[in-house]
């Protein structure tokens, strides 16, 4: 199937009508999370950007998983950085399923699919680099990030997609590396989206910001359009949450399930 080309992420920053519409670790809420599956159904039900997460294997390759170890979503045990990506690969990432939100899933007895690879962060650029914009999640240490780094470069990833992290001394390195890198700020703290939060991210020059719904309203909302700044509000996963965030004035939702969300925002034309 083909896909719409991405316009980047400045156009989307500029068309303040729309909503943007973020796929928690891609379509996760009706497939595999964080597989290449997910992500390509979540760009065929018109998601703009991938949200997925980055750790690290023994021999240095950034691969797309979000919990430290690998036992949840996979038939291996352990942690990613105890393993080469060629055992890695020997793993079966489809053996947990998420509920009707995020806060509820469960682990499955028998996988979803025969076989279901972890990707590795090249392979997710080289599949989906100018059809999405990519909202990557880094949990690495300085090693990692350099990687992660010469692999952004490498694809020219620039307006393309931003590295989220969540400490400011992972923000500098990323900085050191390469300042034309975009960012995303989110330490634990920021994530209430408070008004000295989204003015330190004004600050370090991000674009992008990410609230949790439960701790965020109309007051930081307000504060992220008089600063420029998108707020992709997470999570949202229903219709409710979807009407209640718009009238909070969120223009940016970070969804499990991204389909109905842009249901939604058709409905109520802010797609």
């Amino acid at each position: 199937m083909s896909f719409k080309s991405f316009e980047g992420l400045s156009a989307l920053h500029r068309n303040t009508n729309h909503v943007i519409v973020s796929a928690h670790r891609g379509l996760s809420g009706s497939f595999p999370e964080n597989t290449l599956l997910a992500m390509r159904k979540a760009i065929e039900c018109g998601a703009d950007i991938i949200e997925f997460d980055l750790r690290m294997s023994k021999d240095g390759v950034p691969v797309v998983l979000h919990d430290a170890t690998l036992n949840r979503t996979s038939d291996l045990e352990g942690k990613p950085e105890d393993l080469e990506l060629a055992a890695l690969r020997c793993g079966n990432f489809s053996y947990y399923r998420f509920g009707v939100d995020a806060a509820s899933g469960k682990r499955l007895k028998i996988p979803a699919y025969e076989k279901m690879n972890i990707p590795s962060l090249e392979e997710v650029f080289q599949q989906f680099r100018g059809k999405v914009g990519m909202n990557i999640q880094v949990y690495a240490n300085d090693a990692g990030l350099v990687e992660v780094c010469r692999l952004y470069k490498a694809y020219q990833m620039y307006d393309q997609g931003y590295l989220t992290i969540a400490s400011l001394e992972a923000y500098e390195t990323i900085r050191k590396i390469d300042a034309k890198i975009e960012i995303c700020f989110t330490p634990a703290w920021n994530l209430r989206g408070s008004p000295e939060g989204l003015r330190q991210c004004k600050e370090l020059g991000c674009r992008f910001v990410q609230p949790v719904v439960n701790y965020s309203g109309p007051d930081c909302y307000r504060l992220c359009r008089e600063l420029g700044l998108r707020a992709n509000a997470f999570y949202v996963d229903t219709d409710l949450d979807i009407r209640l965030l718009l009238a909070q004035g969120a223009d940016g939702m970070l969804s499990n399930r991204p389909d109905i969300v842009r249901d939604s925002l058709l409905e109520l034309g802010r797609y």
